[in-house]
């Protein structure tokens, strides 16, 4: 059987389930989850996913992020396999965690958004484990009520609060009303067009397109891959590019721009975790997403450091180019 088609493109909205194999647990403990949500925040950091909301339930879960770039599929391997890995260590588990790959339908947020993360929100509820929803901390509803602090760096409950005004508090009251008043809501993904997308009739037209103009043989992307390097790929080209010794990049000093520089695009454009990047550059985890969160910023504020990332970029491509052409 041939694989589901797969949209990716920059600024993608996306409902995400991951299943269990043979319909078998993917969270055993308080701890397992706890491990997932560590690793939901390690790869929405670096692969800059922004979330709308979560559920994790014993033998699957649900997601509802938005990818600024076309790297849904880096992302989400990322996620599953980092997490099966533990899984499997720790349970001595032989064999695979996941019911094959994941399934992702592509949403429309302008219409879809606010329904879709009820839908998501009431899995606990509506699977009997609990009596009200806040009772369940393994979902963004806590969240989206106030209850507590984030557990997810990158959750976005704004978005789907406006839509029931700017007064937080009170929208946070609104929501919670309207999730108990669509308690028996219907999935709102079972109409979706071919199993990959669902939308208003302008949007699927849209999907449409891009499917036509790239074709159904193969998994499909409005922008080409994020080519992958390695960590020394990218401190290589930033001393060739600006003349640095590899010792002054890595350097501690308060304020090197070139440390800044290599974190931001070892982040962005190599398969380390933020936990190996750290361990290179002798820096803990978080800082390591601060540091490439504050490059990424301050490209879009000065032009300096643009052209120092797109300098760095071009000697990356420049150089895999030539290895290509070298074989």
């Amino acid at each position: 059987m041939a694989r589901p088609l797969r949209l990716s493109f920059e600024n993608a909205v996306y409902h995400i389930t991951a299943r269990g194999n043979r319909k078998e647990n993917i969270f055993y403990s308080d701890k397992d989850r706890n491990v997932f949500l560590d690793k939901m925040n390690e790869t929405f950091n670096k692969y800059s996913f922004i979330c709308y909301a979560y559920c994790l339930m014993d033998n699957h879960y649900h997601l509802f992020v938005k990818t600024p770039y076309a790297n849904l599929p880096e992302g989400m391997h990322y996620l599953n396999s980092s997490y099966a890995n533990w899984l499997r260590t720790k349970y001595k588990i032989v064999g695979t965690i996941f019911q094959g790959r994941y399934k992702s339908i592509i949403v429309d947020e302008d219409t879809y958004a606010l329904m879709l993360s009820v839908y998501i929100h009431l899995n606990p509820l509506r699977a009997g484990i609990v009596e009200r929803l806040e009772e369940y901390p393994w979902n963004s509803f806590i969240d989206y009520i106030g209850a507590r602090n984030r557990l997810i760096e990158n959750l976005n409950i704004q978005f789907i609060l406006n839509h029931f005004g700017n007064n937080l508090e009170q929208a946070q009251k609104e929501y919670k009303k309207f999730i108990i008043d669509n308690v028996d809501i219907e999935n709102p993904l079972k109409n979706a067009f071919r199993g990959i997308a669902i939308g208003s009739e302008p949007f699927i037209d849209n999907i449409k397109e891009k499917i036509d103009a790239i074709g159904e043989n193969r998994e499909i992307k409005e922008t080409k891959l994020l080519e992958t390097y390695g960590l020394e790929d990218i401190i290589t080209s930033i001393s060739s590019c600006f003349s640095v010794k590899r010792e002054e990049i890595l350097s501690k000093k308060r304020g090197n721009i070139y440390r800044q520089l290599a974190l931001y695009l070892i982040k962005r454009y190599t398969p380390l975790s933020l936990k190996e990047t750290g361990e290179a550059f002798d820096m803990d985890y978080s800082s390591v997403s601060f540091a490439a969160k504050r490059f990424n910023q301050m490209l879009k504020e000065n032009n300096k450091y643009s052209y120092m990332a797109d300098e760095t970029i071009k000697a990356l491509k420049s150089t895999k180019q030539r290895l290509r052409n070298d074989d």
